[in-house]
């Protein structure tokens, strides 16, 4: 007759060999000999997460904690499924019923840690990440986190503290120099930033975020021909983000480098992330070019994306009223009018479209309203004394 620890040693065989249908058949036959073998629960909890049955993984864990409440392995297993669950204050009250039990283990201490971060709850997390550090001034890790942290609640010169404690550390830490650069940005330390970053690109050439941080800093320090260089070596190291053609597009178009600007934008336009301001800035570009009908398609896009901008109403209705369009320039001019634009300029024209469709009480409107506004526009008293006699 088979035993309960038969089914066991079968349950744990079938896990180990990942038939976990049959490992739970096994660990079922046990618990029907031994139903109070809080370590079975624990096993079948297991098995349970393994097939990806979480709710059932649970149950059987809290089954285990039932029999033996002091089962540190389950409850930190069970604040794990909780946390990845997002069921954050459940985790917590698992995690302090572990430390309760063993309040000086590291480990414990930084799963704690860890879940307080994850809960934003910073100063409680902040306490125990010291009390480890109290414990091993040399874990890195923690020291890490606990910049992390401040650069979390803007404290960045704390946050630099601690990265700078980490590179002391270990000089070869990844990504570390990078995270200190931002902080250095953020604090306005341009030249400390730019070291950083020009550490990070040392170690990884052909990391494309770095140039692309540089390329972000000089722009910020009005240093443009540097911006464009570091935003040349980001794209040439493949960094994809839409984000480094916007920004080149912008520095062309301060540099007054329209069609330079112009390839940027229609690059991100290729990548499939334009937003509104990319339109918009295509075209504008494209309206300084003469290219209106191009014009018109890029703001209309723009439009489609954000709405309402009376700028862009305004520039369309220019376009049209360019074309002699007058039904659609009006159109738009009333647009901008309804959103309240005051600009002597639409009111100016809005008569003059009023003049060609014979209605002179609505442009003796339009050009006084234009003459409060602009008042010297002398073309416009001209065409008010001419209507009024």
């Amino acid at each position: 007759m088979d035993t309960a620890q038969d089914h066991i040693n079968l349950g744990l065989a079938f896990a180990m060999s990942k038939n976990y249908t049959q490992a739970v058949t096994e660990f079922e036959k046990a618990l029907m000999l031994n139903p109070d073998d809080a370590e079975v629960y624990a096993n079948l909890g297991n098995v349970y997460i393994y097939k990806g049955d979480f709710e059932k993984g649970i149950k059987s864990f809290e089954k285990a904690l039932l029999i033996n409440p002091m089962n540190i392995n389950v409850l930190v297993k069970l604040a794990g499924l909780h946390a990845n669950m997002g069921k954050l204050d459940s985790a917590l009250d698992e995690y302090k019923k572990v430390m309760e039990i063993n309040p000086e283990d590291v480990n414990l201490k930084h799963g704690l840690a860890d879940l307080y971060v994850k809960m934003e709850k910073y100063e409680e997390a902040k306490k125990v990440y010291r009390e480890i550090i109290s414990m091993e001034p040399d874990n890195i890790e923690v020291v890490f986190k606990m910049g992390y942290i401040y650069e979390s609640e803007k404290n960045y010169e704390e946050a630099a503290k601690q990265y700078e404690k980490v590179l002391k550390m270990n000089s070869k830490s990844p990504g570390i120099n990078t995270m200190l650069g931002n902080v250095y940005k953020h604090m306005r330390e341009f030249s400390k930033a730019i070291e950083c970053y020009e550490a990070a690109a040392k170690k990884n050439p052909k990391e494309a975020g770095v140039a692309y941080n540089l390329g972000v800093l000089y722009f910020e320090m009005g240093k443009n021909e540097e911006a464009l260089r570091e935003l040349e070596r980001a794209k040439a190291n493949r960094f994809l983000s839409g984000n480094v053609y916007i920004l080149a597009g912008e520095i062309y178009s301060k540099l007054g480098k329209k069609k330079e600007a112009m390839e940027e934008f229609k690059k991100v336009t290729e990548l499939g992330v334009a937003d509104a301001e990319v339109h918009k800035a295509l075209g504008f570009i494209y309206m300084e070019e003469g290219q209106v009908d191009e014009a018109i398609v890029e703001y209309k896009k723009a439009l489609d994306k954000k709405g309402e901008d009376v700028s862009i109403y305004e520039n369309i209705g220019n376009i049209y009223y360019k074309k002699i369009n007058y039904t659609e320039a009006k159109a738009y001019f009333e647009k901008c009018i309804a959103k309240g634009r005051e600009n002597g300029d639409i009111y100016y024209k809005m008569g003059n479209i009023s003049m060609k469709e014979s209605k002179p009480k609505d442009a003796i409107k339009y050009w006084k309203r234009s003459v409060e506004l602009n008042p010297e526009n002398e073309i416009v008293k001209k065409n008010l004394k001419l209507l009024e006699g």
